[in-house]
């Protein structure tokens, strides 16, 4: 049962998480398009058990498919909303890594808990046609652009076409777009050293069984093999921050989110200078236990460049289960080498970074999902001063 409203906050309760990035995969053998998919999906496994803070790591066959169990188990009972970011990787996958359509029946399965992003990918156009009758049909509250088919493509954002695109989308609803927003197994060449936490080094992944040549996965219509390409290391393709400040100083009324380790930290604080810009932290947590200072420098550098109303949580869920990134962001504080370089966060950046400006930037309405503490388990029904007759649910 979705969560009511809670009691009003008590003294140091916890304040309202929305987890701005997670992703609802499959991953599984029979979905992988040979070699590539199956190394992609072995390189993430291998992350997860490196940052992953929980007392014990996902097995392979629980990380390889998100489903609607494990979501209300490790995301949902511990935030209050989450957004689910697709990520097709039509080359790896067979029906697509994380694909809107799963995506969707997660969300049918928790209603009001999840918002829907769509996708974008500015070097096909084909697939952008319609797009505002999709975002209307779906309930789309924001598109991720990214590669369509392989995660190491670099992005391009100078297509004329995708300026009227965005346009429309946000007309229909989908007000927000993800850019370096994705599942990362391997981080970008210009992205930060901090970024590359727990990344398997070349060579040491898990061996990939030999397929007898008869098992090998063919195309429907015309029995071509999908193993087009060798697997090898997928770094995410890189993104050009002087294209997202064209594009969102074009579009004032689209709010966009990238991610932190999409760009060098420096580039990242140039780009502050345009307003309707904010930074998902999901990388930059994920490496404050394994790169500690340098990770924290970086989310100093943000905050002061951005402030805390335009960062925010995220976790990239099943990459890194989210309660443990909420510990550690409750009780942060710098480490002795940056003391005095940076204030250290109190209560209101905290509920900043955890949940108030992704509630504002995504929609959410929050307005009884207040602190409070104790474990975030759900079930319990609002209490007399939240709620009069019918418990009241919000979404």
């Amino acid at each position: 049962m979705d969560r009511c409203c809670p009691a009003p906050p008590g003294r140091g309760g916890l304040p309202a998480v929305v987890d701005a990035q997670v992703h609802g995969w499959d991953g599984r053998p029979h979905n992988q398009s040979g070699p590539a998919g199956e190394q992609f999906v072995a390189d993430l496994l291998h992350r997860h058990r490196m940052v992953d803070p929980s007392p014990r790591p996902l097995s392979a066959d629980a990380f390889e498919l998100v489903t609607p169990q494990a979501l209300a188990a490790h995301v949902l009972s511990a935030v209050d909303r989450a957004v689910l970011v697709p990520a097709g990787f039509e080359d790896l996958f067979v029906l697509g890594f994380a694909a809107p359509a799963w995506h969707a029946e997660l969300a049918a399965e928790h209603p009001g808990r999840l918002a829907l992003a769509g996708e974008l990918d500015p070097a096909d156009r084909a697939r952008a046609r319609g797009i505002g009758a999709r975002v209307g049909r779906d309930g789309l509250r924001a598109l991720t652009v990214l590669p369509a088919r392989r995660p190491e493509t670099a992005l391009s954002l100078r297509a004329p076409w995708l300026r009227r695109t965005l346009i429309r989308a946000e007309q229909a609803g989908a007000g927000v777009v993800h850019i370096g927003v994705a599942p990362t197994a391997r981080p970008s060449r210009a992205a930060p050293d901090w970024a590359h936490a727990g990344v398997v080094a070349e060579g040491e992944a898990a061996p990939r069984p030999r397929w007898p040549e008869w098992a090998e996965p063919v195309r429907a219509g015309s029995a071509l093999p999908v193993r087009v390409r060798s697997a090898g290391p997928l770094p995410a393709g890189a993104v050009d921050v002087t294209e997202v400040a064209a594009l969102a100083t074009a579009l004032p009324k689209i709010r966009f989110v990238v991610g932190a380790a999409c760009a060098p930290t420096a580039s990242l604080i140039r780009l502050a200078r345009v307003p309707n810009v904010y930074v998902l932290l999901t990388d930059l947590l994920i490496a404050l236990r394994r790169h500690r200072v340098p990770a924290a420098e970086a989310l100093g550098e943000l905050l002061a460049a951005y402030g805390p109303d335009r960062l925010m949580f995220g976790s990239g869920y099943p990459l890194v289960r989210p309660a443990r990134l909420i510990r550690d962001l409750m009780t942060f504080r710098y480490p002795d080498e940056l003391r005095g370089r940076f204030p250290e966060l109190d209560d209101d950046v905290r509920a900043a970074l955890l949940g108030g400006t992704a509630a504002r930037v995504h929609g959410f309405d929050l307005g009884c999902a207040t602190p409070r503490t104790g474990p975030r388990r759900r079930g319990a029904l609002s209490p007399p001063e939240c709620s009069t007759g019918k418990p009241k649910f919000v979404s």
